[in-house]
């Protein structure tokens, strides 16, 4: 088994590695700091491919799979993990269910605008099939002529502050058994009785438009179904697998950044007459946070080579989740301790990959919800 990169990959890592440093970095800490969503480094990534990466050419992609797209998108988390949930929630939570899901008219007026990034999607984290009752949707669809009308809400929106087009799963109400009354929707922006409102305070991922979205009467033609009636909770949940993986890459990410702002530090910075990085404490620190990312790394790829390959990729991904966000979590909090009182302020941006990783963190520990109650 061979785990060396294709020629295209290593191109594809190159792009991204130029744009992060010339582009991304130099914005990523003002953005967090004023939680400000950036459309134009979403429009830039359009036009360098990155929303087109995995899909097939024949629809407007570039051919290059999930095993590349994952590859882009832990380079573009270790600089600015907001940006990369940007990219991961308009290709894996909107353009992912529309393509494997949508039926010809839908892709027709979504799928290739999607891909080639002229429209920007929103979605937000579906909860895994089975685990969680169809109620647990917040939000209401009831027919209505030849349409549905939507009242109740869908929280926390990546994208939300500022997309095009929202995904969004409700329960469609008179259709049998709650179980059987599940279903994903796609709405415009600027459709009557949709208010958006930022989600403003945050502790990680600041950067990303996040929203709340609130529907009071907001109708909608029976076209912007997605799949059929009582496929909703299915939908999700194979959403949400292939999904787990995209953030596993960027907790990869996040804990290569920490990694190599801590080794960076340990270097130059002396005590007892030596850097730092020759005490063994920090030395350790520094094997394990260097361990920890690169099987991170390997577990994303391998469940991101499972899907381009038609292999189970599920279980992968949750693997590959539970295994990256633990690490990030503890390889951001051991780099901002080797830095010490720098690694705590905003000046340095270990403190910022921190916090970020705490929203991962959190984010696979909705797994944990999702089986109780």
């Amino acid at each position: 088994m061979r785990f060396e990169l294709t020629e295209e990959q290593e191109m594809i890592c190159d792009v991204v590695r130029d744009f992060v440093a010339k582009e991304v970095e130099k914005k990523a800490g003002r953005l967090d700091e004023a939680e400000a969503f950036d459309r134009g480094l979403f429009d830039r990534m359009a036009a360098l491919g990155f929303t087109g990466l995995p899909w097939p050419e024949s629809d407007g992609g570039a051919g290059g799979g999930f095993a590349s797209y994952v590859l882009l998108l832990e380079q573009l988390a270790g600089g600015s993990a907001s940006l990369g949930a940007v990219l991961w929630a308009h290709v894996q939570l909107v353009t992912w269910p529309v393509y494997r899901f949508g039926r010809k008219e839908l892709e027709a007026k979504y799928l290739r605008a999607l891909i080639e990034g002229r429209t920007l999607g929103a979605g937000s984290l579906p909860p895994r099939s089975g685990e969680l009752p169809p109620l647990a949707f917040a939000l209401t669809a009831k027919p209505d002529e030849d349409g549905y009308v939507l009242d109740g809400t869908q929280e926390f929106v990546f994208n939300g502050s500022e997309a095009d087009l929202f995904l969004v799963y409700a329960n469609v109400e008179g259709e049998g058994r709650p179980e059987r009354t599940t279903a994903a929707f796609l709405v415009e922006r600027g459709m009557s009785g949709l208010q958006i409102r930022p989600v403003t305070r945050a502790l990680g991922l600041r950067s990303s438009g996040m929203a709340h979205l609130t529907f009071d009467r907001c109708r909608i033609s029976a076209g912007q179904l997605i799949g059929r009636i009582g496929q909703g909770a299915a939908i999700a949940g194979e959403t949400w697998a292939g999904a787990r993986y995209g953030l596993a890459a960027m907790a990869a990410g996040l804990a290569h950044g920490a990694f190599q702002a801590a080794l960076a530090y340990a270097k130059e910075r002396t005590q007892f007459g030596k850097p730092i990085a020759r005490h063994q404490a920090v030395a350790f620190m520094l094997a394990e946070m260097c361990a920890a990312a690169e099987a991170s790394s390997l577990l994303a790829r391998q469940a991101a080579w499972n899907e381009d390959k038609g292999l189970a990729y599920a279980e992968p991904s949750d693997r590959a989740l539970a295994f990256a966000a633990e690490a990030a979590m503890a390889s951001t909090t051991d780099a901002v301790q080797i830095l010490g009182g720098y690694g705590y302020m905003k000046e340095f941006r270990v403190e910022r990959y921190m916090r970020d990783a705490k929203a991962l963190h959190m984010i696979k520990g909705m797994d944990v919800w999702a089986g109780c109650g």
